[in-house]
């Protein structure tokens, strides 16, 4: 099935009278207006240089750049596979176990990937080399960082120093009743149970929540395990998340981009920078959505043949 993010390209281009060819099932588009010939690969939009977006896909480097200049954001530490060739002569467990006896809790995650897949919430030994053999299956580079409680996370996308939108990103949740378990609240609100981390959560499905005591059935925001988005209208946040998101677009000389800023102890703090624009949950989430997105995906378009 076509997926919103090619329907959405495939409207823009047929809109603005732009030739367009898709290449690998839709992973590359290639559009040609005039003489001008342009193209997008997966997410990544012809605005952003190469070297920007290598940096934005590490997560580590990312970090080092923002935190240099001083700008507000989660710790990444990098940790590469014996695979590599570039791992430590002593290994990387010494290293490791140090940073969980300092947190107390840590989040391994592939320093490159996306969308939440094989991010682990590690608090015991066991738990951490679980996650770290997962990891390093597939990748050979992992960021490890502390486990913060986040209460809110937000997505700002920006396009050449403007802020285009900003939505956060809800973690599904059931209310209690006073009478009904977690499972049983569950089922009443098509809460599928595969959907969310609640291993990580350690949550007793069968216990009986309190009236209106809120239960949240994840701990990733990722859009693609379950959170919800909404659009942020309070102009406070927006003024605070677009400050912050602008400082780490401009030290990074970024055109095109979503910042993902986590609020954590009663502060903002940018948890990643991704030059590949994603929308596809959002834009999915209702036909005004799709319309927001499109809007940002089309100027992004004409600002490639500008």
């Amino acid at each position: 099935m076509q997926s919103t993010y090619a329907k959405i390209i495939k409207e823009v281009c047929k809109e603005e009278n732009i030739e367009l060819l898709s290449f690998s099932y839709d992973w590359v588009f290639m559009m040609q207006k005039g003489d001008k010939l342009r193209y997008i690969l997966a997410y990544q939009f012809d605005l952003n240089t190469a070297a920007i977006q290598a940096i934005c896909k590490d997560k580590c480097a990312a970090y080092d750049i923002l935190s240099y200049h001083n700008i507000p954001c989660v710790e990444h530490s990098i940790f590469m596979s014996s695979a590599s060739g570039f791992s430590p002569k002593g290994g990387n467990y010494k290293s490791l176990y140090k940073l969980l006896e300092e947190y107390g809790k840590l989040v391994c995650k592939p320093n490159e990937g996306a969308s939440g897949t094989d991010v682990y919430a590690v608090a015991t030994g066991a738990e951490l080399e679980f996650a770290v053999d997962t990891i390093f299956k597939t990748a050979q580079s992992m960021a490890v960082s502390p486990y913060y409680e986040i209460e809110k996370e937000f997505r700002v996308i920006l396009l050449d120093g403007e802020v285009k939108l900003v939505f956060s990103k809800e973690i599904p949740f059931v209310k209690g009743d006073g009478h009904s378990t977690i499972v049983k609240l569950m089922a009443d609100n098509n809460c599928g149970v595969l959907s969310f981390e609640l291993n990580t959560l350690n949550l007793d499905l069968g216990r009986t929540p309190q009236k209106d005591e809120v239960v949240k059935l994840g701990w990733k925001h990722n859009l693609a395990h379950g959170a919800v988005p909404q659009v942020v209208t309070d102009s406070l946040i927006i003024s605070d998340l677009s400050k912050l998101a602008l400082n780490a677009a401009d030290v990074l000389n970024i055109r095109f981009a979503s910042v993902d800023i986590a609020f954590i102890d009663n502060a903002y703090k940018i948890l990643e920078i991704n030059s590949g624009v994603m929308m596809e949950h959002f834009a999915s989430s209702s036909a005004v959505n799709y319309e927001k997105a499109k809007k940002i995906y089309g100027e992004a378009i004409k600002l490639m043949f500008a």
